[in-house]
């Protein structure tokens, strides 16, 4: 009786660590990183999810405004959020994953606009205007250096005003950018163009809910997934697929 008994609580026991787990994590579109419309909702959302299956969690993804999608995130509203880029700010909140890819961050222009700069502060002295995207983090020193900003929702608005001279320049991802030029601004695709080099190379992260103390554990079975999907070239082969070149 002892031994059946025994029994019984070690095939509880794995039951109870077999069965898959379910989280729900928040997410914005940014094309062609990751979106509603994208084949696998893109190549960081399936990266996300291919990594958590190899822990036997299952992944539902829901789309929001990025602000929103954040904020709800930080409340625990969502275990997590898809993607961002790391502040301190978010770090006292969110658990972070192990980088996934990095975004290249450029300032988009007019083509018409001839325009030299050494810093931040060079900018600001020739009273150029910039369109910022609400919630996003901004390189370092950007902000400070006086600059007119304008916020708007999304990428998109950001450079529709760019093409129609409301701002002046644009920091954004560059494949983000040549995406929304070619596929919903088209009829502006002509008149921009950006600045080389790039202000960065800025890492999209994982991050979780610090509102859910098992989030930590989530985190880390999530890294141990993402290593074993680089390792077995599957990383690299989501990449090739669903992320375009610039």
């Amino acid at each position: 009786m002892v031994k059946l008994f025994s029994l019984l609580i070690l095939m509880l026991l794995f039951c109870s660590t077999a069965r898959a787990e379910d989280i729900r994590l928040a997410s914005s579109n940014y094309y062609p990183h990751y979106g509603e419309q994208l084949a696998q909702q893109g190549a960081t959302i399936e990266i996300i999810r291919q990594a958590f299956a190899l822990q036997r969690v299952k992944v539902e993804i829901e789309f929001l405004p990025f602000a929103r999608a954040l904020h709800e995130s930080q409340q625990g509203n969502y275990t997590g959020l898809v993607a961002a880029w790391y502040s301190e700010q978010r770090a006292a909140h969110f658990y972070y994953s192990q980088p996934l890819y990095a975004n290249q961050i450029v300032l988009f222009k007019r083509k018409a606009d001839t325009i030299t700069y050494r810093n931040f502060q060079d900018l600001a002295s020739q009273h150029r205007r910039l369109g910022l995207v609400q919630g996003y983090e901004q390189p370092a020193g950007l902000l400070e250096s006086g600059m007119q900003t304008i916020q708007v929702a999304t990428d998109e608005q950001a450079l529709a005003m760019l093409a129609r001279q409301r701002v002046d320049l644009v920091p954004a991802d560059l494949l983000n950018g040549l995406y929304l030029l070619e596929n919903t601004l088209p009829q502006h695709q002509q008149q921009l163009d950006w600045l080389m080099p790039a202000l960065e190379q800025r890492p999209m992260y994982l991050i979780l809910s610090k509102k859910d103390p098992a989030n930590q554990q989530r985190i880390e079975r999530f890294n141990l997934g993402l290593q074993q999907l680089r390792t077995s070239g599957q990383y690299q082969q989501i990449i090739d697929a669903l992320l375009p070149q610039s």
